[in-house]
């Protein structure tokens, strides 16, 4: 005999049928939380309103998040991730020039603050404030070492004049992130997106660029064309 003892009439429910309960939890919260934060903003969400959202309990929340800011920490990083999902990156089918990769991969970031609600207001706009700068602005950095990657490849293959590699990424990475934050912060996302694209261009033309060997064809807002390279992955 057991040392505990069913309930009667109620069978023990299968290890796989409870993980899969678990797991649709989960995701029932994050969707649901993703909602409010991207409707409302992290201040005016309650969890009260997730869980009531959601058709669960305070219980089943906790169980799975320690607080409010753990929930949206969770959140945050889903967001983030679909945008680093759509970064371009070289294959074998199209050999992309890396400081093709370089423009195309900063207006993903762009076309994102300007016409992803979601990502605007959790990531760019709520984000900082939630996680604190420092612990954002690292989440933030990874794209800095790519940077690096992309401008010493570019001057391999003589897109781009030498120059130190390492500051420059530093400065087009506070660059990147500037620019965002001055999209999603606008009241007029679009308009601010192309009139900041506008400015990188210029910037970015007098930093010894050959354009005739870059190889990336743009429309005058900034955007690739379609000699752009596969965006089913990140770099």
């Amino acid at each position: 005999m057991t040392t505990r003892t069913r309930a009667a009439g109620r069978p023990a429910e299968p290890a796989g049928r409870r993980e899969a309960h678990v797991q649709d939890t989960r995701r029932a919260l994050l969707d649901t939380a993703r909602q409010l934060f991207a409707e409302n903003g992290f201040a005016a969400t309650r969890t009260e309103d997730v869980v009531r959202r959601a058709g669960l309990t305070r219980g089943a929340l906790y169980h799975h998040f320690r607080d409010k800011e753990d929930l949206f920490r969770a959140v945050h990083d889903e967001v983030a991730d679909e945008v680093v999902q759509l970064l371009w990156r070289r294959s074998d089918d199209h050999a992309a020039g890396a400081w093709e990769l370089f423009r195309a991969n900063s207006e993903v970031y762009l076309d994102a603050a300007s016409t992803n609600p979601a990502y605007r207001r959790i990531c760019l706009v709520d984000g900082p404030a939630v996680l604190g700068w420092r612990s954002w602005s690292e989440r933030s950095d990874g794209p800095t070492q790519h940077i690096v990657r992309y401008l010493t490849d570019a001057i391999a293959e003589g897109v781009l004049e030498p120059q130190p590699v390492e500051p420059l990424a530093h400065l087009l990475a506070a660059l990147g992130v500037g620019s965002a934050m001055y999209v999603a912060h606008d009241a007029d996302p679009e308009l601010a997106r192309r009139q900041v694209s506008a400015c990188n261009e210029r910037f970015l033309s007098g930093l010894g660029v050959r354009e005739d060997l870059a190889g990336l064809s743009r429309t005058a807002g900034g955007k690739a064309e379609d000699t752009a390279p596969p965006r089913d992955a990140a770099p």
